[in-house]
Formats: C-alpha cells, sequence, structure tokens
C-alpha cells in the first residue's frame, strides 16, 4: 500500500545570469479562480556572448516569491525612468510561448492589419543575487544567505508547460497591466540583503498552496447509446428453410 502523504519529486531547470531589466508591471490575467490573481511580471535582457560585443536573450518572467517581489517591484521606479537596471538571477521552468501578433509598419509603428508568429521564452523568476542602477551597486545577495524559505520561498513547480499561465501567457496586447497600492508602510528588507530597498508598491496577496486541480474521471456512456442498443433487422429471405413468424402464418 502506497504511503498517502508521499512526497512528490520533481526535475529542476534553472537557468542564471546577468542582464538588463525592463518592462515590471502588475499583471490581471483574463480568467477565473487562481488563475485570475494579480502577479508582478518583468523583462530580463539576458547577456551572452563576449563581452566586447555581447549578444542578448529576452525572457519574459513572472516573479515568484515574496523576496523576489520585493526587489523587482522596488526598482520599478528606476525602470519606468529608462535607468539601466542590471540584474544578475535565476530563473526556473523555461519554456518557449509561441503567439500571434500585429505586423506594424516599420516607418509609421501602426498596426498594417497583418498578423505574423512570434516567440518568446517564459519562466519564473526566482532569485536576485545583486542589482545595480547606472553601474552602482544597490543591492547584492551575501554570499552565505540561505535559500529563501517560508513565505519568501517561490512556490515549488507550479504547473507549467504549453499550458501554463493559460491566460497571463496571451501576448501583451491582450494583458491588463495594472499600478500595484501603495503601501502604508516601508517593506521589511529581504532575507541575506546588505541593503535594503524602498519599495513603492503593494503586491496583492497570493492564494495557499496546494489548490491542485483534480482530474475527473471520463463519464461512461450512457445505457442504450451504443452500438448494441440499436434493433437489428432480421435476415432477408432466402427461400431455403424459411418460417414465417408465428403472428403471420
Amino acid at each position: 500500500m502506497q504511503a498517502t502523504n508521499a512526497q512528490r519529486e520533481y526535475f529542476n531547470l534553472h537557468t542564471t545570469g546577468v542582464g538588463y531589466l525592463s518592462r515590471v508591471r502588475w499583471v490581471t490575467p483574463q480568467g477565473r479562480g487562481r488563475k485570475s490573481e494579480p502577479f508582478l511580471a518583468c523583462a530580463i535582457s539576458a547577456l551572452r556572448g563576449s563581452s566586447d560585443s555581447s549578444d542578448t536573450t529576452y525572457f519574459d518572467l513572472r516573479v515568484s516569491g515574496a523576496e523576489a517581489i520585493g526587489l523587482i517591484e522596488s526598482m520599478k521606479q528606476s525602470v519606468d525612468e529608462r535607468r539601466k537596471v542590471t540584474v544578475t538571477f535565476r530563473i526556473a521552468d523555461t519554456y518557449p510561448h509561441v503567439y500571434e501578433r500585429d505586423v506594424r509598419d516599420q516607418e509609421t509603428g501602426r498596426p498594417t492589419g497583418q498578423k505574423e508568429m512570434a516567440a518568446l521564452i517564459k519562466g519564473r523568476l526566482i532569485l536576485i543575487y545583486s542589482i545595480s542602477v547606472d553601474g552602482e551597486s544597490v543591492y547584492k545577495r551575501s554570499a552565505d544567505g540561505a535559500e529563501p524559505a517560508g513565505e519568501d520561498a517561490p512556490r515549488e513547480h507550479e504547473p507549467q508547460g504549453e499550458g501554463f499561465y493559460q491566460d497571463e501567457s496571451w501576448p501583451e496586447e491582450r494583458q491588463q497591466p495594472r499600478q500595484a497600492p501603495q503601501r502604508a508602510s516601508q517593506q521589511e528588507a529581504p532575507r541575506g540583503a546588505q541593503q535594503s530597498l524602498p519599495v513603492d508598491a503593494q503586491r496583492p496577496s497570493t492564494a495557499p498552496q496546494g489548490h491542485a486541480q483534480s482530474r475527473q474521471a471520463a463519464a461512461p456512456a450512457a445505457r442504450g447509446h451504443g452500438p448494441s442498443a440499436y434493433p437489428r433487422r432480421p435476415a432477408p429471405h432466402s427461400g431455403a428453410g424459411y418460417r414465417e413468424p408465428a403472428g403471420q402464418r
């Protein structure tokens, strides 16, 4: 007999790097239940290649965990002011997302009425190691800092894959960004931080963990709707050995 409280095992897919932070925003998905809860999102253009002539890889991310949310949220004003915000990060559960977008005129930027397919990489931003603004360091996680735990820890292995964030993974034209409500007091500094950062907005409360969706078994077909329920025709008269039914003699 299997234990009812057996611990599940997962496969981790983590990406670490350094890149430029952009598009920090709160998003309210168009959906119901847990999928309709507002969440903090951002984009990171991660650097790769030679430092002399580096390229970037674009990530569109959902920020997960109280520690990461507090840090990214505190950088929103700097990002909106178009200052250069550089972060070293850890991303989990990346996957490609393909969507359809409007084709825009290269000169005017207006939609042409045509559509084209596009793709980007999505994932969860779960840890920030350091932040600098215009080359000045404003946050650095201590080397011996423990992994985020409790409320600060990101939710482990939320459902992901092709259907992950079914509502919020739509193209940006279909999302509904909103401003987070103002905090009444300054948020506590994240664990492991050497320098606290001001937070100018408050994230909405998240739903409790453990709301796994139960799978419903397919209902059996109703009686009388199967192939055997249809009346069978009598065999055609072949002549030999044929007897009329008792009522027709």
